[in-house]
């Protein structure tokens, strides 16, 4: 793991798109006699939520628990809206509960504050009572992210893996050590107009300069906002990203040889190749392929699927280290885009490791600009200043077209509308023109890129 981006760290609650469908389900505690239903409950300070045993519930042998815990101003629907109950990590009980604040209005938020963090852990304790709970999964979308990284901070010893969905960091979240046996997961859409991608990038990076062993960065490359277990990506694919990221948190902190079997075989199935997450499967097998307590079997099988994920790494690095100049001067060519993806989806295999280190003083350069001129641009954006920011924005795009914020598609609506209104703005037409110009090239070299690193992975990206 490395440092990629310093972001400032912004405490943003962010609603999710999607309103929780409405119906009635049955009022009933969980327990045996509501395998495989959806049922609604509430604890005893009255806190509501709904639940799902899984079918093959075994008293004897426990089950892991799922938490949700969705975004602001919503409520207890939205976790079984938003993933089907049927589907969603069969295996667990899986609850969704109201947020531990109410707005007032009918909705609810998870607050950062140890009164909301004291009422979800009532809630998990009072399940541990009912039901044999062999670990604790929690899964925050936007605000409940930001929750969710906060309650593992407060309960470290309670929580074994959190997913963090479009999310950051909150400044008075913990980050000690006796957090260090968690695995955790910030994901985030890479074109995110509610909570910048940056927020993830960010919180990713103050849980490395804070030595937690077991912690990445997930990038859904071109997705927005939404939840993204159900919804297509750009190929009209169903990928379950949420799923996987559980399997992968849980995996890489079970020593149960069926949970390490189960969270593999579904993290390792890449029906859909163009985008699927091979630096955690990646990990995911490195794990497994040296654990004592795995099935030889699933071991051997791990070791292949290892193998070959770091072939297909190579396979990428070998084709940028053809195109790549070796100052990274900007070209209207695929590499501009295909090392930015090729960067965050293999992070942590080899290849992909050592191009970085190959190139790290030309990235750290065009890292450090973007920052510079992206803090301007903000600047100006607040203040109502669009000729600073077009200004600060055109040097973004001149100097740092690695960075991600300057593939951000609302950055780049902004600075094409304020070109389309020079005379307003007082912009030259030199600058507009340049800008134009440059722009066209970048876009280009997006699609480029795009398409270059999709079909290496189509092509070679199969897994055994």
């Amino acid at each position: 793991m490395r440092m990629r981006v310093l972001t400032v760290l912004l405490a943003v609650l962010a609603a999710g798109p999607a309103a929780a469908k409405k119906g009635d389900v049955a009022e009933k505690a969980p327990g045996a006699g509501t395998k495989g239903q959806l049922c609604a409950w509430k604890a005893k300070d009255g806190l509501i939520y709904r639940h799902r045993m899984p079918k093959s519930y075994d008293p004897d042998k426990g089950v892991g628990l799922t938490v949700i815990l969705h975004g602001s101003n919503l409520d207890h629907r939205w976790g079984f809206a938003n993933h089907g109950y049927k589907t969603f990590r069969p295996d667990d009980l899986v609850i969704s509960p109201d947020g531990t604040t109410s707005n007032g209005r009918g909705g609810f938020n998870f607050m950062g504050e140890k009164k909301d963090a004291k009422r979800l852990h009532a809630l998990i304790d009072e399940l541990k009572q009912t039901v044999k709970v062999n670990g604790v999964y929690l899964y925050g979308h936007s605000q409940g992210s930001f929750f969710a990284l906060y309650f593992a901070g407060e309960y470290p010893e309670d929580v074994h893996g959190v997913v963090a969905h479009a999310s950051g960091v909150w400044t008075w979240t913990k980050q000690s050590r006796k957090g260090h046996g968690q695995a955790i997961v910030l994901m985030h859409g890479t074109q995110d107009p509610v909570v910048p991608y940056g927020q993830s990038e960010g919180g990713w990076q103050s849980y490395l300069e804070k030595a937690y062993p077991i912690v990445r960065l997930r990038s859904l490359e071109g997705w927005n906002h939404w939840p993204s277990e159900h919804n297509f990506n750009m190929y009209r694919q169903a990928v379950p990203h949420t799923s996987q990221q559980l399997a992968w948190v849980e995996g890489m902190t079970t020593d149960d040889p069926e949970r390490l079997t189960t969270c593999f075989t579904f993290l390792a199935d890449n029906k859909y190749r163009e985008r699927h997450d091979y630096a955690g499967t990646y990990l995911l097998a490195q794990r497994i392929a040296d654990h004592e307590a795995a099935p030889e079997a699933l071991k051997a099988r791990a070791a292949k699927v290892r193998d070959a994920v770091a072939a297909l790494a190579q396979q990428h690095a070998d084709a940028l280290a053809k195109e790549m100049p070796k100052d990274l001067a900007f070209a209207k060519e695929a590499w501009v885009a295909h090392l930015v993806m090729f960067l965050r989806t293999f992070n942590g295999v080899p290849a992909c490791d050592a191009l970085f280190e190959a190139n790290a003083r030309a990235l750290k350069k065009d890292r450090d600009r973007g920052i510079k001129h992206f803090t301007a641009y903000w600047k100006a954006v607040n203040a109502g200043d669009s000729k600073k920011a077009f200004a600060a924005g055109a040097k973004a795009l001149q100097q740092a077209f690695l960075y991600h914020q300057t593939a951000d598609y609302q950055f780049r609506k902004n600075m094409k509308d304020w070109a389309k209104s020079p005379k307003s703005l007082k912009l030259s037409k030199k600058d507009v023109k340049a800008f134009q110009g440059r722009m066209k090239d970048f876009e280009k070299a997006q699609e480029l890129g795009m398409k270059a690193f999709d079909k290496l992975n189509k092509k070679h990206g199969k897994l055994p």
